[in-house]
Formats: structure tokens, C-alpha cells, sequence
């Protein structure tokens, strides 16, 4: 291969500095920076742990990688970030950078035919973009939102024998010290019933059980006036890191409920996001109806932005049904689906697939009305319909199951301005739920379109286009892409808003912004008086886009 000239290893550092991936961590940029230059300068194959940890980090000699994960913490960090740079509008740039799992090398590779600046010839929009492609290994990203927010949406089954070849295993150590058995304990108190996944404890040699797909493992250290509690999940494949957290707790009375509450919960769903990229590749006839539901419900995991991936989820659903025909939550993953495809993509909005969409809600909540993940997802399927004031009684009704369910409680203060001028109080909770994401949370597309939606609809389309922008970096759908292209057009833009909607051709070929402006918004704005000005403003998008 050619190695990058130090032209393009620059346009790419500025390029991914500018996107945000790197969230504010200028270590992070400093860290890529040395692994390309020693990639491209030949020495590539002298990077190693200890190396990267005297170098970057600062660590004394002594430095041991086996027992300080600082080095692989961040490269797995560094992943993430990469793959979340790579679904974005800022990666057209001629070099691109991978860090293969199991190594600090970098690949160092040469894009053909990519459009940038230079006005070279444009290459086929990525047929799928997923929300961070390989970016999924290293589960850090994929997670943080749930686990920030506490959405409780799987726990684990506490199992003490052979788990069934159909769970997927995960092995909890005792952590060390009196107060390290507590926090374990507490864990595993933490760790509800789910029967797809099975929890394992150590066995009595401390030894690594061989049915065990994750290990959990983790300290307390006691400090003047405070504790430290550290923990990290590994995947027991590859040894690879996937997540680790370090906390301070200040208050040892409450000991019990800052770790249920700080790393309990984030460890819980870290868990569900690795579960779900291991049963990726797996048959869907292999798998129970619990796992099934995992690969399709819309929580983050591997996903791709495309109609076919979407109609995939019902297949999945589907195939739930016929082993068990009783499972409400795959009642509940059809209905979303259908009534989302309904709403946004125009040869989907039959009257067929709006009864079916009502149909499978009504059947899961029958058959699940106390399970708060199948409520939620029906709350969902109202809110594509139109059915705002039902969605938002409905998602009310997920934060009474499940209080800890934290999106139920942002999307229960969101949902009554979905086509209504916000005041400040409700526009700030957005803004401040946003900030107490880390940089890199995948599922900042949702909080961040939320945030331009509510923008928008005040009239304060700059800070619309702003935060629309920040959200296409992470994920688009067709609601986030057809807003992005919208506040362009509004702003004077066409041109641009004609470009953002042709990228999106490939995955849905017959997205129409005519279908927004006849069906979509009026929709969703069917219940509120002041909405037709919103609609205005998407009959003026699909107006513009005809004259070009």
C-alpha cells in the first residue's frame, strides 16, 4: 500500500478534531496522532502497551499494562470514536484509519474515488450505515446513553448451574475486601431476571467458567473520606476491554445505592449491548424469543439506517411469534415498526400496515401490560401514528412500571411539543439530558434531534441546523435526515438539502419529501392548532427540491 503523505494525515486529524467524535478529550486526538505518524513512518509494529503508556500517558517505567488498563481503555475508546467519525459527513477526507480488535497498529488505507474538497469523483454513498459499523466491539459507545440514564430495560438471571445452551453467560467475580463482596453483591442484587442471558459466579478455583461469554470483574479501595469502587467487563473470547468504570463514592451510608445506581445500571445494559452484538451472528431460528427480541427491538445495538434492515426486525419479530405465539414484546417490536415505516416511507403507508401496526399494540398490551419495554415500544407506535396524546399517557405509563426508565421520562416531557412552541424550561431538560451524555453516546442522535425538533418549532432554525448536525454524526433516520434537509432549505440552503436527501437514496429508495410534507408531519401534527406553520415548512422543502 502507499503510505498517507503528511497532507492527508493532517485533513484527516482536522477532520475527525472538527466532527466531535473525539468528544474533548485532546489526549484522545493526541493518541491517534502518534499511533498514524508511527504507522506511516514505519514503525508501526513498535507499538505496543508499555510504549503507548510511557509515551501518551506519562506512566513511569514500572508501568505494568496487565495490571493498569489505562492503554486498552483508550484504544478501545479510540475505536469507537474512529467508527462514529466514519458514519459521518466529516469523513471525506482520502485517509482512513482502522485499529483492528486485538492490536494498538493502526491500518493505515488510501480511500479511491471519495469526494472532498479537491473535487475528486464521488464514490457510492455507503449502502448501510450503522451506528458506528465494527464500532459495536467496543461496547463503550453503544451504551452510555442507557446506562447513564438508567433505562433498566434488561437485567440477568441469576443462575448458579450450567446455563442452557441458549443463554448467553456472563461471570461475576467477587470483587476483593469486605466492601468489594458488598459492591459485588450488590451487583448482583442489581441484575434482574432476563431469560436470555444467565449470570455466573466464579468458580471455586477463581478460574474463568468455559461457558462464560463476559466477565465482570472489579475492586474497592478504601481512601481517606472517600471509596473508590473499579470495575470492568471483559470479553472472555478475546480479553479484549470492553467497558470499565472507575467511581468515587463520598458518602459510605450510601454505599449500596451509588453503586446500584452509577455502575449497576450502566454495567447491566453494557451487558445488553454485548449480548446483542454476540447473538449478531447467530441463525434466527437458533435463537429463543427473548434473544430474538434483543436483535430487534430499536435499543441501541448494531443498526443500520436503511428500510431493509427495518423490515428485517419484523422478520425477526415474526419468527418470535412462531415459538411462542403469547410473547408481547415482539407484539410490541411489530407495531413500532410498522407504524414508523408508515409514517416516513411512502410505499409502506397502507391502510394494512397501519391496522397491522394497531392491531400487534393491542395484542401486547394485552398480553404484557406490566412489562415497561413492551409498553414503551407501544408508546412508540402511537406517537408514529399521530396519536400524541395517547403516546404521552401511554409513556407515563412506562415511568410508573419502571421509574428508573429515564428515556420514558425525557421523551414524557418532549412528546407534548412534538408540533408546539416549547417554553425554556422544557427546551433546557433537553438540552442539560443531552450534556450529561459522554460525546460519543450513540444515542445522542435521538436527544440531539429532539433538541433541534423543539429549536425549530420556536422559530430558532440556526440552533435547529446546529444540533441536526451534531445528531447526523451520530445516526440518521428518516425523520432526523428530512429535518436536517428541511432547516437547510428554510435557511437558504437547497442545494444542500437536496444533496443530504440523494445520500440517503441507496438505503431508502423511495424516500420523498413529499411524503413528509402530504403525510408525515400533517400526521404528527394532526392534534395540535398551531402545527400548520410546520407543515409549511416541509411543503416549501419538497417545493424547492421539484424547481432544482
Amino acid at each position: 500500500m502507499s503510505f498517507p503523505v503528511d497532507q492527508q494525515i493532517s485533513d484527516y486529524l482536522e477532520r475527525i478534531r472538527a466532527s466531535g467524535a473525539l468528544g474533548k478529550s485532546n489526549r484522545r486526538l493526541v493518541l491517534l496522532e502518534h499511533l498514524i505518524r508511527a504507522e506511516a513512518d514505519g514503525c508501526g509494529g513498535q507499538l505496543k502497551a508499555y510504549s503507548i503508556g510511557l509515551d501518551i500517558f506519562g506512566k513511569d517505567p514500572d508501568f505494568d499494562p496487565q495490571s493498569d488498563s489505562v492503554v486498552r481503555v483508550e484504544i478501545g475508546r479510540l475505536r469507537t470514536a474512529i467508527a462514529v467519525f466514519e458514519s459521518s459527513t466529516f469523513a471525506d477526507c482520502e485517509l482512513q484509519v482502522d485499529i483492528p480488535k486485538g492490536t494498538y497498529r493502526p491500518k493505515l488505507t488510501l480511500r479511491e474515488n471519495r469526494v472532498h474538497e479537491t473535487g475528486h469523483t464521488a464514490s457510492k454513498n455507503q449502502q448501510a450505515k450503522s451506528v458506528g459499523k465494527k464500532p459495536w466491539k467496543p461496547i463503550s459507545a453503544v451504551l452510555v446513553f442507557l446506562a447513564c440514564t438508567g433505562l433498566g430495560l434488561f437485567g440477568l438471571y441469576n443462575f448458579y448451574g450450567q446455563p442452557e445452551e441458549t443463554r448467553i453467560a456472563v461471570q461475576l467475580d467477587d470483587f476483593s475486601g469486605a466492601m468489594g463482596r458488598n459492591a459485588a453483591l450488590v451487583l448482583r442484587q442489581d441484575l434482574s431476571k432476563n431469560k436470555a442471558i444467565s449470570v455466573l459466579l466464579s468458580p471455586p478455583d477463581n478460574g474463568i467458567h468455559p461457558q462464560a461469554a463476559f466477565l465482570v470483574t472489579g475492586s474497592v479501595q478504601l481512601e481517606p473520606g472517600e471509596t473508590r469502587i473499579n470495575v470492568e467487563l471483559l470479553s472472555t473470547r478475546d480479553n479484549e476491554v470492553l467497558w470499565s468504570e472507575s467511581i468515587h463514592i463520598d458518602d459510605r451510608k450510601d454505599f449500596d445505592g451509588s453503586v446500584s445506581e452509577r455502575i449497576g445500571r450502566d454495567l447491566k445494559l453494557r451487558l445488553f449491548g454485548a449480548t446483542k452484538e454476540l447473538l449478531e451472528g447467530r441463525a434466527p431460528e437458533d435463537l429463543t424469543p427473548e434473544q430474538l427480541f434483543i436483535m430487534g427491538t430499536w435499543v441501541p445495538g448494531p443498526a443500520i439506517n436503511a428500510v431493509d434492515w427495518e423490515l428485517e426486525r419484523v422478520r425477526l419479530m415474526e419468527i418470535a411469534l412462531e415459538k411462542d405465539p403469547g410473547f408481547g414484546a415482539a407484539h410490541s417490536v411489530i407495531a413500532d415498526k410498522l407504524a414508523y415505516l408508515a409514517n416516513v416511507y411512502g410505499p409502506s403507508n397502507t391502510p394494512e400496515m397501519m391496522n397491522r401496526a394497531k392491531w400487534h399494540a393491542q395484542r401486547a398490551m394485552e398480553l404484557a401490560p406490566l412489562d415497561a419495554n413492551v409498553v414503551f415500544n407501544v408508546a412508540q407506535s402511537q406517537w408514529h401514528s399521530g396519536s400524541i396524546a395517547q403516546s404521552f399517557i401511554t409513556m407515563q405509563r412506562v415511568t410508573e412500571l419502571d421509574p428508573n426508565h429515564a428515556l420514558a421520562q425525557f421523551l414524557s416531557r418532549m412528546i407534548p411539543y412534538s408540533c408546539a412552541s416549547a417554553p425554556d424550561a422544557v427546551l433546557q431538560d433537553a438540552i442539560a439530558f443531552d450534556a450529561a451524555l459522554l460525546p460519543d453516546n450513540p444515542i445522542r442522535w435521538l436527544t440531539l434531534t429532539w433538541i433541534a425538533w423543539l429549536h425549530a418549532y420556536r422559530g430558532e432554525f440556526e440552533l435547529a441546523l446546529e444540533a441536526e448536525q451534531r445528531a447526523s454524526l451520530v445516526f440518521e433516520i428518516p425523520y432526523t435526515f428530512m429535518r436536517h434537509a428541511m432547516l437547510l432549505n428554510t435557511l437558504g440552503r437547497p442545494e444542500e438539502a437536496a444533496a443530504i436527501i440523494q445520500r440517503q437514496k441507496t438505503n431508502w429508495p423511495d424516500i420523498d419529501p413529499a411524503h413528509f410534507s402530504n403525510v408525515t408531519i400533517p400526521r404528527l401534527c394532526r392534534e395540535q392548532a398551531e402545527s400548520t406553520r410546520f407543515v409549511a415548512l416541509y411543503e416549501e422543502l419538497s417545493l424547492a427540491l421539484k424547481r432544482q
